[in-house]
């Protein structure tokens, strides 16, 4: 069995190590345990009710046994299961609802104009600063109801609380994500009494008025949703949208396809998603002892999808090594998860990149990577923290 050292800060889910190891196997040794490297194995495994999303275990096996990250992630609704994930799930879902992602469609397409508008004309941009990281922002509190004189310090929060995944790493991971679930369970606290007394069109004034008209969850629980929801709202779609960049900026030509046919946004989106997703891996804890294809799980144990590596598998996607916004992919991608935890916030996330991508590409040509660029650790939720761009008009890029 290869090994593949994913903590190692230069460690790349897509370098030729980890796809010679796919090209040999289903799997590979971490130190995170096994590692699945192609997609049909990683998808089943999803599927798989022997394994949950490790609840407490994965904190500990961290260092983090109490505090605001231990009563944060514990109850969290990724670590329910069975009916009592149904029953959180249900008050989301019955509040976040597809026409809720259609009707914020003209906002998101109106706050990407404006963003683009704003970095027009620049030699060079700092582009998570000036557009990937304002665009969910904007959204997400256009979605939540929470006013633009905060979005500073909700945005300092809810990128922070994305190093969860990232605890392994080390660095200042824990420290930051402490410092932001405390600001986050404060301000939200605020925000649901703010939104019972004066309730607006809001999905938090949806979700106070039926809370308090089923009493089906506690506030406690109530606070860890919204919580969560700023978490997957604004810092995985921030990293997606500069992901997407990057991408371009290694395929001009499929940018200049892009602009020519924006008939293609959609496939783009999914194609994006898939070369590069801001979810690189994603793990699973064994409930029980089992077998899988020859692999022996033992109870407790962790088993990381290699999300980024199963995206690129030709196996599943024919030319998958490839980047190619023409090409239609069949098969499921993998960052969302699978199952009763599909990710509610996926349609969201599409819906900014397949507005934002017409607004960039109809304007701007091809971008350039003008600096260095530094990027997240590969596990966990990945992409750049800053990413120096030179975005030129169509008329002036030469192209």
């Amino acid at each position: 069995m290869p090994f593949l050292n994913v903590v190692d800060p230069e460690f790349d889910f897509t370098g030729p190590e980890a796809l010679a190891a796919q090209d040999d196997g289903w799997y590979a040794d971490s130190p995170l345990g096994p590692l699945v490297l192609r997609h049909a194995e990683a998808q089943e495994l999803l599927r798989d009710r022997r394994l949950d999303h490790g609840g407490d275990d994965y904190l500990r096996r961290n260092g983090v046994t109490s505090g605001p990250i231990h009563d944060w992630w514990v109850p969290m609704i990724v670590n329910r299961d069975g009916a009592d994930h149904r029953r959180l799930r249900g008050l989301v879902s019955r509040s976040f609802t597809p026409r809720t992602v259609e009707q914020l469609r003209p906002f998101i397409r109106s706050t990407a104009e404006a963003l683009a508008s704003g970095i027009a004309g620049s030699p060079e941009t700092e582009f998570v600063e000036a557009f990937s990281d304002r665009l969910p922002l904007a959204v997400m509190s256009e979605l939540l109801g929470v006013p633009p004189a905060d979005h500073d310090i909700f945005s300092v929060w809810s990128s922070d609380i994305g190093l969860i995944f990232a605890l392994a790493a080390g660095g200042d991971a824990k420290e930051r994500v402490e410092r932001a679930l405390t600001g986050l369970d404060a301000y939200i606290d605020t925000l649901i009494d703010e939104k019972t007394k004066n309730p607006a069109g809001d999905l938090v004034s949806r979700m106070v008025a039926a809370w308090r008209d089923e009493e089906t969850v506690t506030r406690s629980e109530l606070r860890n949703l919204l919580v969560t929801l700023v978490f997957g709202a604004h810092d995985n779609t921030r990293h997606q949208i500069s992901n997407a960049l990057v991408t371009f900026a290694e395929h001009p030509a499929q940018w200049t396809l892009l602009h020519d046919r924006p008939d293609l946004a959609d496939r783009a989106v999914t194609e994006t998603m898939r070369w590069r997703p801001s979810a690189a891996s994603v793990f699973r804890r064994a409930t029980t002892s089992f077998s899988f294809q020859g692999l022996s799980i033992d109870a407790g144990s962790f088993v990381t999808m290699a999300v980024q590596t199963a995206q690129r598998d030709p196996r599943a996607y024919p030319g998958g090594r490839s980047f190619d916004i023409t090409a239609v992919r069949e098969a499921p991608l993998l960052q969302f998860g699978a199952g009763p935890h599909y990710c509610l916030g996926s349609a969201l996330a599409s819906a900014q990149l397949s507005e934002m991508l017409p607004v960039l590409t109809r304007r701007f040509g091809p971008p350039v990577i003008t600096g260095e660029v530094n990027w997240r650790p590969a596990i966990g939720t990945h992409g750049p923290d800053n990413l120096p761009l030179r975005l030129t008009h169509w008329s002036s890029s030469g192209v």
